[in-house]
Order: C-alpha cells, then sequence, then structure tokens
C-alpha cells in the first residue's frame, strides 16, 4: 500500500468518527488573539534534544508573532533527567509555567501539586475540540476523571523488520498473518552469531512503553486495570517470558544485554545488526537519520491463538500552580496542541504519531514515516492499548522494578520464575503503600 494513504479499515473508521461529530479542524486558522500591551514571560521546561529544538523555536517564533504580548523562555532538560528535574523545581518553588509531562508522571505530578488541572478550560473551548484527542492519549490525564495536562503525541508498538535482511537470505517480509512463532522461526532463520548478526534485537521490557507487545499475545498483563495488583503471575505472563527468556539465553537469536553495550545507544536493530525489533512512532526519525539500511514496520505478531496486542503510549504538556499568567499559558497550549500545532510540529516533521486523529495522514506522508506506516494506525485503532503502570502514584516506582527485572532477563541473571516472584512482591507492596493515599 501506498504510504501516503490511510489503511481502508482506518480511513472508515476515521470518516466515522467525522460524521459523528469529531470536528476535524482544529482551533481555526491562528491568529493573533492578543491585546499587545505589557509583555508576559511564559517559561517553560522541556526536554527536545538538540536537533528538533529548531522546529520548537520555529514555531514558538511563529506564536510570538501572532502573541506580541508574549515571550518564550525554555529551559531544556536531557530526557533522561527531565523527570526528575521537574519535583525538585516544585520543591524549591522554581517552577515554569509549562512543563513536559511524559504519560507515567500525570498522576503523580497532579497528586503532588506540580500540574493543575485544566479540564474546564480543555472542555469549556469549544474552538480546541478536546473531543477530537485520541481517547487512548487523554486517558493518560485524566485524573479522578479531570484532565490535568493534554497530549501532543501518541503511538503504539509494533514490529520493525530490516528489509534489507530479509531480502539476502530470501524470506518473505512479516506482514498481518505473523504469529510470534513466525517471528521465532525467522529470526533463528536469520542469526549468524559468528557475524554477529541476530534476527531479534533482544530488546525486551515490561515497562509501560511496550510490555503489550512482549504480554499481549499470550493473553497476559502486568497490572490488573485499575493498576491496585501485579498479575504477572500467571501461566500466561510465565510462557510469554519464558518465550523471550528462551530466544536470547537458549536459542542465541538475540544478543544479551551485555553484548548489545558495543552499539551505540545499545540499539542494536538501528546499528543493522538485528533483523527484527520493536518500533514506535516516536523511533522512525532516529531510524531514517541513521539506520543505513532498508527497512519498515509490520503489525504486531500474533500469539497462537490469534490474539494480536501491543501496547501504546504518549507525551504531553500541563500547566504549573505557581504560574501567574494561565491565561497566556493556555492561549499557548490551544494552539500548540490544535490540529494545526500538531501538524506542524509532529506530523510534518515526522517526529511522532499526533494525539489527533486529524493529523495522522500528514504524518504517514513525512520522510521519516516508513512505507508501510499504516500499520501504526491500524494498531491504534484495532488493537493497541494504553500500557501499565500510569494511573498510580506508584507509577515511577513499579516502572523502577519492571526496568530492572527486565534487565535482570536479559542478562540471565535471574531466571523467569524469580522475576516474576520479584515483580509480584515488591511491584505490590509499591502498590500497596499508596492505596490509601489515591
Amino acid at each position: 500500500m501506498d504510504k501516503q494513504q490511510l489503511s481502508r479499515r482506518a480511513f472508515l473508521k476515521l470518516a466515522a468518527a467525522s460524521s459523528s461529530g469529531i470536528a476535524l479542524a482544529g482551533v481555526g486558522p491562528l491568529r493573533n488573539i492578543a491585546a499587545a500591551q505589557d509583555t508576559v514571560e511564559l517559561t517553560f521546561g522541556r526536554h527536545w534534544e538538540a536537533a528538533f529544538r529548531p522546529r520548537q523555536a520555529e514555531y514558538d517564533e511563529g506564536f510570538m508573532e501572532r502573541h506580541p504580548d508574549i515571550k518564550i523562555s525554555i529551559t531544556y532538560n536531557t530526557w533522561t533527567d527531565h523527570n526528575n528535574v521537574v519535583p525538585a523545581w516544585a520543591a524549591a518553588g522554581t517552577l515554569p509555567d509549562i512543563v513536559y509531562v511524559h504519560g507515567s508522571r500525570a498522576t503523580p505530578w497532579a497528586h503532588e501539586g506540580i500540574i493543575i488541572d485544566i479540564h474546564d478550560l480543555a472542555v469549556a473551548d469549544d474552538e480546541f475540540n478536546v473531543d477530537g484527542m485520541w481517547e487512548e492519549s487523554l486517558r493518560l490525564y485524566r485524573v479522578n476523571g479531570r484532565i490535568h495536562a493534554l497530549p501532543y503525541d501518541h503511538g503504539p508498538i509494533i514490529l520493525g523488520y530490516n528489509a534489507d535482511m530479509f531480502d539476502a537470505a530470501g524470506l518473505d517480509y512479516p506482514d498481518e498473518n505473523w504469529t510470534m512463532e513466525d517471528m521465532a522461526s525467522a529470526a533463528a532463520a536469520l542469526t549468524d552469531a559468528n557475524m554477529g548478526v541476530y534476527g531479534w534485537d533482544g530488546n525486551f521490557s515490561l515497562g509501560n512503553s511496550a510490555n503489550g507487545f512482549f504480554l499481549g499475545a499470550w493473553g497476559a498483563t502486568n497490572m490488573n486495570d485499575d493498576e491496585t495488583a501485579m498479575t504477572m503471575d500467571t501461566p500466561e505472563a510465565r510462557e510469554a517470558l519464558s518465550h523471550w527468556y528462551n530466544l536470547i539465553h537458549e536459542e542465541g537469536v538475540a544478543p544479551t544485554a551485555a553484548e548489545a553495550e558495543a552499539f551505540p545507544n545499545q540499539n542494536v536493530f538501528r546499528a543493522g545488526a538485528a533483523a527484527m525489533g520493536h518500533l514506535a512512532t516516536w523511533d522512525t526519525p532516529s531510524m531514517r537519520a541513521q539506520a543505513s539500511f532498508n527497512w519498515d514496520v509490520a503489525p504486531a505478531p500474533m500469539g497462537a491463538d490469534g490474539t494480536r496486542a501491543t501496547t501504546s503510549f504518549g507525551s504531553g504538556y500541563g500547566i504549573t500552580p505557581t504560574s501567574d499568567k494561565p491565561d497566556a499559558a493556555w492561549r499557548y497550549l490551544r494552539e500548540y496542541l490544535s490540529v494545526d500545532g500538531m501538524i506542524f510540529m509532529w506530523s510534518l516533521s515526522g517526529r511522532g504519531s499526533p494525539a489527533r486523529p486529524e493529523g495522522l495522514e500528514a504524518w504517514l506522508t513525512s520522510d521519516p514515516a516508513p512505507p508501510n506506516g499504516q500499520y501504526f494506525l491500524e494498531a491504534m485503532f484495532e488493537y493497541a492499548t494504553t500500557g501499565h503502570p500510569y494511573s498510580s502514584l506508584a507509577s515511577a516506582q513499579v516502572s523502577q522494578i519492571l526496568d530492572r527485572e527486565s534487565n535482570l532477563l536479559k542478562l540471565g541473571e535471574a531466571s523467569v520464575d524469580q522475576v516474576i516472584a520479584t515483580i509480584m512482591e515488591e511491584g505490590n507492596a509499591a502498590l500497596d503503600a499508596v492505596a490509601d493515599d489515591m
């Protein structure tokens, strides 16, 4: 299928959404709605890497031209530091007006008073049309039913593959009929450990941005839906973990975590040393810029019973309680997160799939999007769900536990049973500790 076209199923669902009242428009033509009087400084806490900052600067320059009473000032953190820096700002009373909010941080930051309830602002602004955003993307930012931040992107995890490796081996590309066993068989056929070439990159994770890809095909989950208990101690979860553990440590079709350290950012797939890996929409710009091979994407492989599942996740922005200019902050967010703003910032740049369906076709035609980028859309419409944890005050702690145990499994320093036992014990203890505060 031409990447410039929506899949037929996705198009029909998008058309249905339009006919049911979702306005296929943003805030309207961007215009100056401010009276140019005293200039106010609107401060931001962001984490963009250097390569994306010119895009942000271009948007902000245009915004300040439309709103000459607003001056924008940005503090950039690294992605690694941002989620720790923002609470430190809050403790010191130095929060900026607007902060980047990863989906996993909305609930704890709302509870800690780092971001404010903007539900009434968003819902009352008819032109902003909050109902035009993905429901899955908004799910991350509702706390006790109230919107505390707004998403700019949201995307699923699906299968990425090195087309050159498949061509060289004479193998058909992954497609809609692939199962996890098909993926394992192809990985074995494409592995040549002596040459440092692997069928799968071994990038295994149980965290909120990827657990559905690694558990869902077996009908397993890492937590229950209301995030009050871990759900890893099941036959389905044990079978899923055993599958991935065996691929690394018994079948040898993926590098161990120690072996992966030899590659830039430990990204074996992007380096061209693995035939397959999982990809999110936000991975595509770095793939386009750094991968020296032809690559594409396919649906998340199914389980033996035909179950197809994966995780989706995203990020957004919120207004802080210490801001003395919330009206100016909302004027910025309503344009930045409108259809027009999302298309400029994320669709046309290819940075990631925007949180508004109206921006998806522009993303599909962007340079970083893969030829079969419509598979991302089909995942969002048909089988991707927002990954846990995100709605518990213990989200950060549980995520750390999941990440640590995933790494131990990759390293071979813990067995499947040991990983499950630790996740159940420590994860449930963390959830129980915050239960009374929710």
